[in-house]
């Protein structure tokens, strides 16, 4: 079964829900349909100056020599794929290209951000002449990797009061730093691949952590449901593509095989996860009313603990070992969740 297929089973779901879940659970499935099923590159545009600063800030983004100093200018969008890990479209604004032709081709596809290449010696006339026919934030990045002139670079660029208004940081060219700065700008579709393309963690984190607090949501409110056993299939299910989501997140591509698996190596016995549902639901002769919630909390604690176990072994590359750990003491309690620590490394043939 596909994402596609996933979701459209999860909507006719959400269908016989009670009314009153209903409004919720589609809330929280809109982001992660916004970042999977409705993804696509990110665009951006490159002002400034020529020469060799476009290789560098492209390679920097990609975390890999995608480009090369000696590449031909391009005269429109162009896919610029990073092996095995996402795709970026670029188009090169900058001189020699024809304004108009640089006019025309910005109507017809609008980029989410402008890259300002240069220093603060850069003529900034014609990137604001292009800047101004389409809206967008502008970043400037500066070969210079100096406080002092990366400054100089800052104070040019907001003398220039077209460029001024719209200027949303100075960089030098850096990866992480630009992959945090690009992804505030983007709309939500894009940040996928901005995340796989950049590798950086930090911003491959916050991607999988929209995903986390969807699915978490909407196991929370699908567990709550008495329907004994029959809502097992939908959140293992949800579960395993919560996983899938997760490593394609971190570049890998997507499998909900290999997810399947991963869940099977953390110990998430489904088995256990019926015992321990259906004693909640036990509840009810006491507590009526408490039961369904609290097989709700343990639906959702567990789809936590399982989205916190795979962003640390796939994003951190914790060894499978140590996933196994977080995951146990995520159910247990996700405010006791352990941390986990970069310096960690995986354990060969554990990956996915």
């Amino acid at each position: 079964m596909n994402l596609l297929q996933l979701y459209d089973k999860l909507e006719k779901l959400v269908g016989k829900l009670p009314t009153a879940l209903q409004g919720p659970i589609l809330h929280e499935i809109t982001p992660v349909k916004s970042l999977f099923l409705a993804r696509r590159p990110p665009r951006l545009a490159l002002l400034g100056e020529g020469g060799a600063a476009r290789a560098d800030l492209l390679n920097a983004l990609f975390g890999a020599a995608v480009a090369g100093a000696d590449d031909p200018e391009h005269t429109g969008w162009n896919d610029l794929k990073k092996p095995k890990g996402g795709t970026l479209r670029i188009f090169d604004a900058r001189p020699p290209t024809p304004l108009n032709l640089i006019k025309n081709t910005l109507a017809d596809e609008l980029p989410d951000i402008f890259l300002l290449l240069g220093s603060a010696e850069t003529n900034l006339d014609f990137a604001a002449n292009v800047a101004a026919t389409t809206p967008g934030g502008i970043i400037a990045v500066s070969a210079g990797t100096s406080a002092s002139q990366l400054n100089d670079f800052r104070a040019s660029a907001l003398a220039n009061t077209l460029i001024g208004e719209r200027l949303r940081a100075t960089l030098a060219i850096q990866a992480d730093t630009m992959a945090e700065a690009i992804i505030e700008e983007l709309p939500e579709n894009a940040r996928l691949e901005m995340a796989r393309v950049s590798g950086v963690r930090s911003v491959q984190h916050r991607v999988a952590g929209v995903l986390i607090k969807s699915m978490v949501a909407i196991c929370t409110a699908i567990g709550t449901q008495p329907i004994p056993l029959a809502d097992f299939p939908i959140l293992l299910s949800l579960q395993v593509t919560l996983v899938a989501g997760i490593m394609y997140v971190s570049g890998r591509e997507m499998s909900l095989r290999l997810a399947g698996e991963f869940l099977g190596a953390l110990g998430a016995n489904v088995g256990v996860g019926i015992v321990l549902r259906e004693g909640s639901r036990s509840l009810l002769k006491f507590l009526p009313g408490w039961g369904d919630a609290i097989s709700g909390a343990i639906a959702g604690a567990g789809t936590y603990a399982v989205g916190k176990a795979a962003a640390a072994y796939f994003i951190d590359g914790i060894s499978i070992k140590d996933a196994r750990q977080l995951f146990k003491g995520g159910a247990r309690n996700r405010a006791n969740a352990p941390r986990v620590e970069d310096s960690r490394k995986p354990e060969a043939g554990a990956r996915g």
